[in-house]
């Protein structure tokens, strides 16, 4: 018996005879990470090692086989590019943005024990399309929601002992072709059709728990009405000004979710009146819907009969947030937060206003998603509605997986996921999925233990931290990044008088 061994990669695999690749290309053929058929006393560490595979630090096997079986995708035939290959494949090509497709079938396909056939050749990129085009249903969909969640609670998951959440919005550029242009719009001043993506985030992981995906044409209000569900009791829901609406408010408070979301300053954007004004300076103010506010939502509904919405007591921090760099320049910023959370002993106004500065976390999140991952400037590959969507959910995905690694890594550490960089776990991991080149002659692979996990996150720990202890700000727009730059500064939260009326 011939092996190869690989310093530092564990044990040389041994001889496969020929029942036995028989056996694993038929788990293959069934999806990365499927069980091979053997008698449970046989089942050795090197057996292990052939079930878990890098692929599996992208998405469980078994999650990807249960995805295709929801989303109703049976194979017709044996082929190399089945349909949990494919899926498997497209993660790659979400892991991979710069590589073309040829470059990521291979290196996946290696990355997947016998997946292909000694000698066999790599299946070319026009393969790839027309197996992604063969795919029944939304799998890619089916493959996030099932990983989907707030995942492990870690040193700054909680806010007042609740878990910390933030709905927020994004836009992707998409290919532009003509079958795209047709489902998806195109900004007026934009060159690329776009996709817009409302996700809840918890804030602690930046973790996405569930996301909602449409054209541009579709407002950020539609499609986070379609993640109320996703908010559950025990946690604290941040938004940003553009999602308040009484209905909304209602609807979200319902579910047992305490909010605490920034609404507009004008004098007409939020219908309450002051019924009480507490010690700390927050009020407790009513919310009644106006007149002209029933005849817009009855409009919008198409039902003249809608009932008027109950009145709603909640609470409302204002203050101001003063932002001071070194030179001694300093910005003022007025800010509402109404809250569910009225008791100011247990929520004082002054630590509600500093909690909200939580919700920044969904940005940095988009951040890493389509920077950092997707890379700057890009568009999608796919040419066509399906594609692009597939690529959307398999973003999610893959950015998940990622975060999931920085969680298991700041877990082993006693220490919070803020100081783990995201751009250290995209490279390791990328570098652990490259490593899969099998010996031409036994077939072993650099990196096959029995935990990949364990070894990416013990790498990812020997990497120099993020240093999370400096207050900083940045231009946000294009014009402010032309004659300003990234500095440090100090904050400043004055809680200060609300000038709503007072109830009648």
């Amino acid at each position: 018996m011939s092996q190869c061994v690989t310093p530092g990669a564990g044990p040389a695999m041994p001889d496969v005879g020929a029942g036995d690749a028989g056996r694993l290309r038929e788990a293959v053929l069934a999806g990365p990470g499927a069980v091979l058929a053997q008698d449970e006393d046989q089942d050795t560490d090197e057996d292990q090692a052939w079930r878990v595979g890098a692929v599996g630090l992208l998405a469980d096997g078994e999650v990807i086989a249960a995805a295709l079986v929801r989303a109703g995708h049976v194979d017709a035939r044996r082929r190399v590019l089945t349909g949990a290959v494919t899926v498997a494949v497209i993660l790659g090509l979400c892991l991979f943005r710069r590589d073309n497709y040829d470059v990521v079938l291979g290196r996946m396909l290696a990355a997947i024990p016998g997946a292909l056939a000694p000698g066999a050749a790599v299946p070319t990129g026009q393969a790839l399309s027309t197996a992604r085009g063969r795919l029944v249903g939304d799998p890619m969909r089916e493959v996030f929601e099932q990983g989907a969640g707030p995942g492990e609670l870690t040193l700054g998951s909680l806010l007042f002992g609740l878990l910390t959440t933030a709905f927020d919005g994004t836009v992707a550029d998409l290919a532009a072709t003509e079958e795209i242009a047709e489902q998806f719009a195109t900004p007026s001043a934009g060159r690329y059709p776009q996709a817009r993506m409302v996700t809840l985030i918890a804030c602690g992981t930046r973790r996405v728990i569930a996301a909602a995906i449409d054209s541009i044409a579709v407002s950020e209000q539609t499609l986070v009405d379609q993640l109320t569900p996703a908010l559950q009791p025990g946690t604290l829901n941040l938004a940003d000004r553009n999602f308040f609406s009484m209905a909304r408010w209602i609807a979200c408070s319902a579910t047992g979710a305490h909010l605490a979301w920034r609404v507009k300053n004008g004098v007409k954007s939020l219908p309450a009146t002051i019924i009480a004004t507490l010690p700390d300076g927050s009020t407790l103010v009513r919310l009644r819907e106006s007149n002209s506010m029933l005849a817009r939502r009855r409009a919008k509904a198409g039902d003249p009969t809608l009932p008027r919405l109950p009145d709603t007591i909640a609470r409302l921090v204002e203050f101001l947030v003063t932002v001071t760099d070194t030179s001694g320049k300093t910005r003022t910023s007025r800010f509402r937060l109404l809250t569910t959370l009225v008791d100011h002993t247990a929520y004082p106004a002054q630590e509600l206003a500093a909690a909200y500065a939580e919700r920044w976390q969904a940005e940095l999140a988009y951040f890493h998603l389509k920077a950092t991952l997707r890379g700057s400037h890009t568009q999608l590959r796919g040419h066509t509605p399906k594609l692009a969507r597939q690529e959307l959910w398999g973003l999610l995905t893959v950015y998940n997986a990622l975060v999931d690694l920085a969680i298991a890594t700041a877990v082993d550490l006693g220490i919070d996921p803020d100081h783990i960089s995201f751009t250290t776990v995209l490279t390791l991991t990328r570098a652990a999925l490259t490593n899969q080149t099998p010996c031409p002659g036994c077939g072993h692979r650099p990196s096959q233990l029995n935990d990949p996990t364990q070894a990416l996150t013990t790498a990812i720990a020997n990497q120099p931290r993020n240093r999370t202890n400096r207050n900083r700000t940045s231009p946000r727009t294009t014009t402010q990044r032309h004659t300003e730059r990234t500095r440090n500064v100090k904050y400043t939260i004055t809680i200060t008088t609300s000038t709503l009326p007072q109830a009648a």
